[in-house]
């Protein structure tokens, strides 16, 4: 039987789970050995992995039962805490509660070792309040490092790097995800699933926290690790998380492609991961204005942030505002101590009050954000921040304000690569400056119009093509000087100045690489400079003015 024990779990590291399944279900024939718990608990890995869900968990059930009887006690509080973890994921918190209970009564006067480690990571999952999540994850991990479990060590790492920037703490956060994906990939975790887990956890605390480029850098890895395990629950959550980076930079097609697939993948496997990649669908259905199908992705109306804020934007679109208010106050009840989700719906919320006739509420939420902002570091909440700052000054008549918030705001989301958002801090600055400047609204406009069209964002086309009728859209810029920059021109200064090569710019303002590089050359030209270098110098010396009249470009 020690043979077999041990073929099976070299079935389960190199990822055949049939093979595996074969091995176990062969030790269980033979009831009441020593090592039936083993078999049982390797069983069960290797359903869930095939994703047999239910029979998955049955049998690590039954692992807890015999590692029990056998007076294993860290063993059955181990294997408790994750059929714990998995009721949570079906949606089952009471049966979630009840098997960490249980996890915990077995190791009733037992001293300190790995299954108090383990029953603190399911502490740190279930927890509601993100202080508590990170006091979990903290005790794992130093029990972890005590008794050196190095599987429990580095998924400890990575929950309480995810709990620092849930709440806000975006650099000691980011510190504590890297080291946790760097022990990860080195191999250092035995138990596949744990593996598995870590990367989930990894991912998804940067897609939250919308840390773009780590996200894509680190969905390559656990794609490539979930494609290889054939981990088909992992597969899911992963498309979910890089499907939302497609979105916010800008590929709609290849997003809606992988939330097609992640909903196909969680159908087969676990339905109740489906609850974001829906969401995520449901938005971008809203911005391509097909709203009957974003209602029908929302039907089953989940009481998750996720969900509330997609179902609000949909309010929104369809011209009912306060139900939307009433949907976003709701999420928010449910987000405290959670920085990146408060954000982000209280975003939405000032869009919202605005258009419900309540500029003092969305003053308030501004405030909010901007004090989020503040205290995080997040680069994108102090972007969303300035844009709704900027719609704020708008509807309460302080246009200079407002201009200089949209500038900042465009500035910042064209860093981030996002050209949705840059397209819409874009119409912003084109309602602030219409009167001052026309032309320079109208360029705007325009820029933001193409975005759009390319996108396939119909709602914001529409929008600014009602803008742009309103600035009178027929009437040619003015003429320049053959030295002075175009709003473009500026725009790509900017982003020579951050340091960005030509494909880099390309990317961010939506643009071919080649055209970037004729914007660049033209610019250089312009300013009589040699090179890159020169030209970042010359805006650095005019204080980022790029030899700008004043309120005059894009991004200054």
């Amino acid at each position: 039987m020690g043979g077999l024990i041990q073929e099976g779990a070299e079935a389960l590291e190199q990822a055949d789970w049939p093979g595996a399944r074969r091995v176990f279900e062969r030790v269980l024939d033979g009831n009441g050995s020593a090592e039936h718990a083993v078999a049982a608990e390797g069983l069960g890995l290797a359903l869930w992995f095939e994703g047999r869900i239910a029979e998955g968990i049955e049998w690590r059930e039954r692992a807890v039962a015999g590692y029990a009887a056998q007076h294993r006690c860290h063993d059955a509080a181990r294997v408790a805490a994750w059929v714990s973890d998995q009721h949570l994921i079906a949606g089952r918190p009471s049966a979630a509660r009840g098997w960490l209970a249980r996890a915990e009564r077995v190791l009733e006067d037992v001293p300190t070792g790995v299954g108090h480690g383990w029953v603190a990571i399911g502490r740190a999952q279930q927890a509601e309040a993100v202080e508590e999540q990170a006091e979990q994850a903290a005790r794992a991990l130093r029990i972890g490092r005590e008794t050196g479990a190095e599987d429990l060590e580095i998924l400890a790492l990575s929950l309480l790097g995810k709990a620092e920037l849930t709440a806000g703490h975006r650099e000691p956060g980011l510190r504590l995800l890297e080291e946790a994906m760097v022990a990860a990939t080195a191999g250092r975790i035995r138990n596949v699933h744990t593996l598995g887990e870590t990367y989930c956890t990894l991912v998804g605390a940067c897609a939250e926290a919308e840390e773009w480029e780590r996200v894509v850098e680190w969905c390559e890895r656990v794609e490539d690790f979930a494609r290889t395990h054939q981990a088909a629950p992992l597969l899911g959550v992963c498309r979910t998380v890089h499907a939302d980076v497609l979105v916010a930079t800008g590929h709609w097609a290849e997003a809606e492609a992988a939330l097609t697939s992640a909903l196909a993948t969680h159908a087969r496997a676990i339905p109740e991961l489906s609850v974001p990649a829906r969401a995520s669908l449901a938005e971008l259905r809203i911005h391509q204005g097909r709203l009957r199908e974003a209602e029908q992705l929302l039907s089953r109306r989940e009481e998750h942030p996720a969900t509330l804020r997609a179902m609000a934007l949909l309010h929104l679109a369809e011209g009912r505002p306060q139900l939307a208010v009433s949907l976003l106050e709701r999420g928010l009840s449910e987000t405290e101590g959670h920085a990146v989700r408060t954000a982000q719906l209280l975003a939405a919320l000032v869009d919202a009050r605005l258009a419900a006739g309540d500029p003092a509420g969305a003053e308030v939420a501004v405030e909010q954000l901007e004090r989020i902002a503040e205290e995080s570091g997040m680069r994108l909440g102090a972007a969303r921040a300035d844009l709704a700052a900027a719609r704020l000054g708008l509807t309460t008549g302080h246009r200079a304000a407002a201009a200089e918030s949209a500038r900042r705001a465009l500035r910042a989301f064209g860093v981030l690569a996002m050209p949705l958002d840059v397209g819409l801090a874009r119409l912003e600055l084109a309602r602030a400056v219409r009167d001052d400047s026309p032309e320079l609204a109208r360029e705007e406009v325009l820029a933001a119009q193409a975005t759009f069209r390319e996108l396939g964002a119909s709602r914001e086309l529409d929008a600014a093509g009602r803008l742009l009728r309103e600035l009178g859209g027929g009437t040619a810029p003015r003429s320049r000087s053959a030295g002075e920059l175009t709003s473009r021109e500026h725009e790509v200064l900017d982003l020579v100045a951050l340091g960005m090569s030509n494909a880099r710019i390309a990317r961010v303002l939506g643009i071919s690489q080649k055209t970037a590089g004729h914007h660049v050359s033209r610019i250089l030209m312009k300013l009589g400079v040699h090179n890159r270098a020169e030209a970042a110098a010359h805006t650095v010396a005019t204080g980022r003015d790029g030899g700008r009249g004043t309120g005059s470009g894009a991004a200054g």
